[in-house]
């Protein structure tokens, strides 16, 4: 869905302000991975710090079960960023996909000084006006665990698409103990509230910056989760 970008990042200014204030730390996590109940590989992420001030989000995802393993399944995501003002920024993004089906590749550069978005999507170049505070969509996950920290419960975010901007909006729903394979906890419910029912996720901001559960909603109509197995 293509929408119109305005300037404002967030909805909450106040909030943006407190988390700055925040510590964002080093951690990694383990998820097992599942479409539509079955179980179908594992997800492993490293959030670390870089020397210059930026961070990295990286992912491996690996088919273990099922179609995912016949077709060798293997999706590698990497997203770097910093904080500016209190709000994130991409700085790059790649995204590259192998299986014995398919193989997708796209990179994002984050060009502050231009204010421009430089895509490279399956080879083809894209390129198109950031607006600001614009982060890839793997960096959302970092933003919401640090702004439900913050105390926030409504966020607007600017996420940058192959060849637009999306804005994307995220509204908690209240408290609810849930189990993953990590254990149980006391967690806060976030949900998509622009495209109804797509995505939501499970945060224990005192546990980690990043979801204890995940649901997405695919493009074909099944339901991918992913769930904490290890931190």
């Amino acid at each position: 869905m293509r929408t119109s970008i305005p300037l404002a990042l967030l909805l909450l200014a106040p909030f943006a302000a407190h988390a700055a204030s925040l510590e964002l730390k080093p951690t990694t996590a383990v998820y097992a991975v599942a479409r539509d109940g079955k179980v179908i590989g594992n997800a492993q992420y490293s959030l670390a710090a870089n020397g210059d001030g930026s961070w990295t989000l990286e992912s491996t995802t690996k088919g273990s079960a099922g179609m995912a393993k016949l077709v060798g399944l293997d999706v590698h995501e990497q997203s770097t960023f910093r904080w500016n003002g209190g709000k994130p920024e991409g700085v790059h993004y790649d995204y590259r996909q192998d299986a014995a089906i398919k193989h997708k590749a796209r990179t994002i550069d984050f060009d502050w000084g231009a204010q421009q978005a430089h895509v490279r999507d399956n080879g083809k170049d894209i390129a198109y006006a950031l607006a600001p505070n614009t982060i890839d969509r793997s960096t959302v996950a970092v933003a919401l665990g640090m702004y439900l920290a913050g105390g926030t419960r409504e966020a607007t975010l600017n996420v940058a698409q192959k060849d637009h901007l999306e804005q994307q909006r995220f509204a908690a729903q209240g408290e609810e103990k849930i189990t993953v394979p990590a254990g149980t906890f006391e967690a806060i419910r976030i949900d998509r509230t622009d495209a109804s029912g797509k995505a939501r996720s499970w945060y224990a901001p005192n546990v980690t910056t990043l979801p204890l559960r995940v649901e997405q909603l695919q493009g074909d109509g099944s339901t991918i989760v992913m769930e904490l197995r290890q931190r």
